[in-house]
Parts: structure tokens; sequence; C-alpha cells
């Protein structure tokens, strides 16, 4: 196969070494300004950088430029009837997102969007314990994920990045939306939200550094999102309370705690919380899915419903 990846920032250059891998793709063309991405990169003579999209020819495309480029990059190739996985989150507003809609039901391609923590094995697990009522009826919920921001990417500076630009897609609120997708996979899709969003910090951004998500669902079930570029301790986790008990999953301490009565259950099996395989096995599904009648996990719906989620609005 074929695959063409567009941009190559940190995630454009994670599916390339990825794709490399992979015995079933002949080659790798990589449209981007940056001509030094490959640096390090060991293709065994499948990459190649174009100058141009106007006549690529590709089995399929991965989609890892600026999230305000998402779109019309999308469009433009789904127009040429090529099956899409774009990167998180779909974009940075819902502008053209009907538009893509549209195009993808007549050119009958395929559009997955890349929220690979729905394939980290803590999740999976934490959803099948909820689906066994392991805690009995759900009550409420809170996510909280925090990091600061000039600690992400030690390499560079946190003022040029695209998360510093609110112009460019960034923010906090996109930049976690992995948050209220998983909530998504979770607990189902709300009925009614409220969200505040605030610049709050000195950091020299122009876009969100606070998201506060309040969601509700048809059982009067709540869950609270919490999202920040401000805490030095990075945070990433859910406590979810319920009539017979709590769950507690910890992405950062890698660990899953499940109390019912006086009784506490504690799981930390390190590799359920393998981060870089989730790309992997994002990747291969979206692989296996492209050009054949399967449905893939993350749709274009999906992408579409975590941005409307990142907006006061009803279901």
């Amino acid at each position: 196969m074929k695959a063409l990846v567009v941009g190559c920032g940190a995630s454009g250059k994670r599916h390339i070494n990825n794709l490399i891998k992979l015995d079933s793709i002949e080659s790798i063309s990589v449209y981007t300004k940056n001509k030094q991405c490959l640096k390090g990169l060991k293709g065994d003579g499948k990459i190649n950088i174009i100058n141009t999209l106007d006549s690529i020819e590709a089995d399929f495309a991965l989609i890892a430029n600026e999230t305000c480029k998402h779109i019309d990059t999308a469009l433009f190739l789904a127009a040429k009837g090529m099956d899409l996985f774009i990167e998180k989150p779909l974009s940075h507003n819902q502008d053209k997102t009907e538009e893509l809609k549209k195009i993808a039901k007549k050119k009958k391609i395929k559009i997955f969007v890349g929220y690979n923590l729905r394939y980290l094995g803590a999740m999976k697990y934490v959803k099948d314990k909820l689906s066994g009522k392991i805690i009995g009826d759900l009550y409420f919920a809170r996510i909280e994920v925090g990091q600061f921001l000039p600690s992400w990417r030690p390499d560079r500076d946190y003022r040029d990045s695209y998360s510093a630009s609110e112009a460019k897609g960034g923010g906090v609120a996109l930049d976690l939306s992995h948050e209220v997708d998983y909530m998504r996979y979770l607990f189902g899709d709300p009925c009614t939200w409220k969200v505040l969003k605030a610049r709050v910090s000195k950091l020299e951004i122009d876009s969100d550094d606070v998201f506060e998500g309040i969601y509700r669902y048809d059982n009067n079930f709540i869950c609270n999102v919490h999202m920040d570029y401000l805490q030095k301790d990075k945070k990433r986790e859910i406590r979810i309370v319920g009539s017979e008990g709590m769950l507690h999953c910890d992405l950062i301490g890698k660990n899953i705690r499940i109390i019912r009565g006086d009784k506490e259950t504690v799981m930390n099996d390190r590799d359920m919380f393998d981060i870089d395989r989730t790309y992997t096995d994002e990747l291969k599904h979206f692989i296996g899915a492209a050009g054949k009648d399967i449905i893939p996990d993350i749709t274009l719906d999906d992408g579409i419903k975590a941005l409307k989620l990142l907006e006061d609005g009803e279901k």
C-alpha cells in the first residue's frame, strides 16, 4: 500500500516511524515544508518528500498538520476519493465538518479520527468493569488532565508551538480533547452540558489554558472534565463514584483502584498503560478498514461530537 502523510511535526513523525515498520506499506510520501523533519528516521528507501498534493496517488492519507489546516486538507484529499486518518482534534472549530461528511458519503471513503487513548488497555479495562456494574449505578465522575505547557516539548520554545496560538487551533480544550472523547467512550453521550474556558496564567500564549466542562446524562449522572496547561506535576486520571463503590484510574501513576465496601483491588499491570502501543494499534486498525467494508472504531461523527462537547450545548 502507498501512504501519504501530511505534516511532519511530532505526530507526523510518529506516524511515519510506525508506517515504516509495517510490511504492507510500500512507500510513504510526506508533504511538509520542514525538509529536515525526517532526519534520524530510517526509512529503508520507503520515504520521499513531496512539494504538492495535486497529483499525489496513495491508498490512504494521514493528516497531521496544524489543527487549523485539518479540514481544508481533508476536503481536498476526500475529493480525490482517499481514505483519511485525521489526527485529533478533527479541527479547531465545526466549520466545514458537514461539508466533509457529504463528500465522504459521496466518495464512499473511510475517515478515522486519531483518539488513540481508546486503544489503551487501561481504558478498555475500565469500560469493561463499568459495563459489568462493578461499582453499581453511576453517580458522578471527575476526569482531570493537566501538564505545564513549557515542559511538554523540551526541545522547542512553547511560545512557538501551535498550542500557544488560538488562530492555529491551540488551546488546552482542543489539545487535550482526548478527555471528552473517552468520556463518550466510557459513558456515552450526555444530554446537556456547560463549559468554561479561560486564560488565567502568565504564560505567553493567546489560547485558553484552563477548561472546565460539566456534562449531565439522561439518568442524572454527572461528569466533570478539567483540563489545564498549568500543573507542574503531570496529572491524568479518572475518578468514578457509584452506588456500590469507587473506581480510580491514574494514567500517569499507571494503576487502577476499585473500592467496594471495605475491599480494595489494585491493578498495576504496566502493559495496560502502554501509550506507544496505542499509536500502532490505531494505525493498524485504520489500514485494515481502509478500502474495505469496515466501519472505523472512531468515525468522522465521533470527531465532530468531540468538538461539540467543547462548546455549550445539548445532544
